[in-house]
């Protein structure tokens, strides 16, 4: 069977809104275009992009589902400091600055990076371009609609989705112990912080109207950063499971 690739990015005025990926059969091209055409509300630029996926890999199952409420960001964020902290080691303080660094802008402009920073073990950024960062493409669900049922029945959207999707794929490399996440979009509080075996979705990790935003990935302090982004940018994977909700 053949699959294929499908990436879309829309920018206004040079400023990144919206993007989305799929892999999927050839029979769904068409449509899965078009839904992807159709997800940014106001663009002067689109791009998609479709090319045939050469070598496909799997992933059984993806990570658990958690989720968590507070009653503040103070307390949100903390909770994420002690999970990142008992599965990484790294110091809670120098967590919590390089989570301020993503609350206020993390590249070296003083704005969002495009992709995510990395951090080791030891403390120290490891992203080549503080502007760029490192993406985590080519990965999707096996049976998309199946999985989607299940978490829009279970009061989850389709962010939830696709944000579970580029977790499940990071935290399959074997160099990642963690992820932080929140949105840039300035009215979504959700966030989520990613570990071995669980997403753990975390309510309200950012104030509200705060349009800043962004990922860290905490690695190994022996990471290879040339394999680990080939992981991420080239390899493309589909999950072939679900599983429990908690």
């Amino acid at each position: 069977m053949r699959y294929y690739s499908v990436k879309m990015r829309a920018s206004k005025e040079d400023k990144h809104i919206s993007g989305g990926e799929r892999i999927v059969e050839r029979k769904a091209l068409k449509e899965v275009i078009n839904s992807l055409i159709e997800r940014p509300r106001d663009f002067d630029f689109l791009n998609i992009k479709v090319k045939l996926v050469q070598k496909l890999n799997y992933i059984d199952r993806s990570l658990k589902i958690e989720s968590y409420s507070f009653p503040d960001t103070h307390q949100a964020n903390a909770f994420a400091v002690e999970i990142i902290h008992r599965y990484t080691g790294i110091d809670k303080v120098r967590i919590e600055n390089f989570i301020n660094l993503i609350h206020i802008g993390a590249s070296d402009r003083g704005d969002v990076m495009r992709g995510a920073m990395l951090v080791d073990t030891d403390g120290n950024r490891l992203e080549r371009d503080r502007n760029r960062g490192v993406r985590t493409t080519g990965v999707d669900f096996e049976d998309r609609e199946k999985v989607r049922s299940k978490l829009i029945k279970k009061g989850f959207t389709d962010r939830t989705l696709d944000a579970l999707a580029i977790a499940t794929k990071n935290l399959n490399y074997q160099d990642i112990l963690g992820e932080y996440c929140i949105s840039d979009d300035p009215n979504y509080q959700y966030g989520y912080v990613a570990v071995k075996r669980s997403y753990i979705r975390i309510h309200p990790l950012k104030e509200k109207g705060n349009d800043r935003g962004g990922r860290i990935y905490f690695v190994k302090k022996e990471v290879d950063l040339d394999r680990l982004y080939n992981y991420l940018e080239e390899e493309e994977f589909l999950i072939r499971e679900l599983v429990e909700i908690l």
